[in-house]
């Protein structure tokens, strides 16, 4: 997958490329049919290297002094068409590359190293690739509705949901805002309905509207996934690197954990994936239907002493919204 990745991303750089060049010759007919002054200026200058070689052709005058003398020439007609265009009412670089990475022109390599931006842009790539599991779809703070939450205490809990999941909203909201990739990892837990998903795809929203890279699915998904390319790799066949991509997401969101059918492998690919992060300082977000107990049951104690020292726990409380939203629907009279 490494392989594809870095194909598709050096396909990209060299479409940047092809796009740019044609920019640039449509820029140059414009300065051609609106400031032929300009051109008559670049034309001049492209006689640079003719000079350069009758000078050390003639041996008439001595080549440093003739080269300086050609370079001030240059300079000057450089600067010359910086004026026209500036007069002509253009960008002094209007004629001149406008590549999106000028480090390397947009051809993804500094000498032999890997340009920073090929670098980027493979990590794009494959986290695009390890969203395709899940069909990403993002949610927003604003559509968090609080009206469904009873604004009355609990008999059992004496909480009341509806000030209580303000309070989430609000630690949601504000991680998100002031997100870092050593942000602290986030346990949501509670019962199914509660708007679980919904904050940790708002939250997945606005970290990515700030640059960085997140990747969300449910655990299930993913450890299918982790689980086929292990066994083809024991078969010597190609795969993706989807585990790396998970260690590595500057924000990894894993949904419904618990789900998932139970194995010795599942539970130890869980447990890499929460202390890999943890021990790198990479955030992650767990949604979880599962008690403490049930946690406990399913991972063993080391898993949820991590869950639950290291993570910020977030309880869900309340209805199952989706069943009162559904409830509301049926019961609004037609218009």
């Amino acid at each position: 997958m490494k392989n594809e990745t870095l194909a598709h991303a050096r396909r990209i750089l060299q479409q940047r490329r092809v796009a740019e060049d044609i920019a640039l010759e449509q820029r140059l007919d414009e300065i051609e049919d609106k400031l032929p002054a300009v051109m008559q200026v670049r034309a001049r200058l492209a006689t640079t290297a003719v000079q350069l070689s009758r000078l050390i052709l003639a041996h008439k005058e001595d080549i440093a002094q003739g080269v300086e003398r050609i370079r001030r020439s240059n300079l000057a007609l450089q600067e010359e068409e910086k004026r026209l265009l500036r007069e002509g009412g253009y960008p002094e670089d209007y004629l001149e590359h406008h590549y999106q990475c000028t480090q390397c022109k947009d051809t993804g390599y500094l000498g032999d190293e890997r340009c920073q931006c090929l670098k980027d842009l493979m990590r794009q790539l494959a986290l695009e690739e390890l969203n395709r599991v899940s069909q990403l779809k993002l949610s927003s703070f604003g559509d968090f509705e609080l009206r469904y939450y009873p604004a009355v205490s609990d008999l059992k809990t004496k909480i009341i949901p509806q000030e209580w999941m303000g309070q989430v909203l609000g630690f949601c909201q504000n991680y998100a805002e002031q997100f870092s990739p050593s942000s602290k990892s986030i346990l949501m837990q509670g019962p199914t309905g509660l708007g679980k998903t919904h904050l940790s795809l708002a939250i997945a929203a606005k970290v990515i509207e700030q640059g960085y890279g997140v990747v969300y699915g449910s655990a299930q998904d993913f450890l299918r996934v982790v689980e086929n390319e292990h066994f083809q790799r024991a078969e010597g066949k190609s795969r993706s690197e989807t585990l790396d991509g998970l260690l590595e997401a500057d924000l990894l969101i894993l949904d419904d954990l618990g789900t998932e059918f139970p194995t010795s492998f599942t539970q130890s690919v869980i447990y890499n994936l929460i202390n890999t992060r943890l021990s790198r300082e990479k955030p992650t977000i767990i949604n979880t239907n599962l008690t403490a107990r049930e946690l406990e049951e399913k991972y063993t104690q080391r898993v949820v002493s991590r869950l639950f020292t290291q993570y910020v726990h977030l309880r869900f409380v309340g209805q199952d919204i989706r069943q009162l939203r559904s409830i509301n629907r049926r019961a609004a009279p037609d218009v």
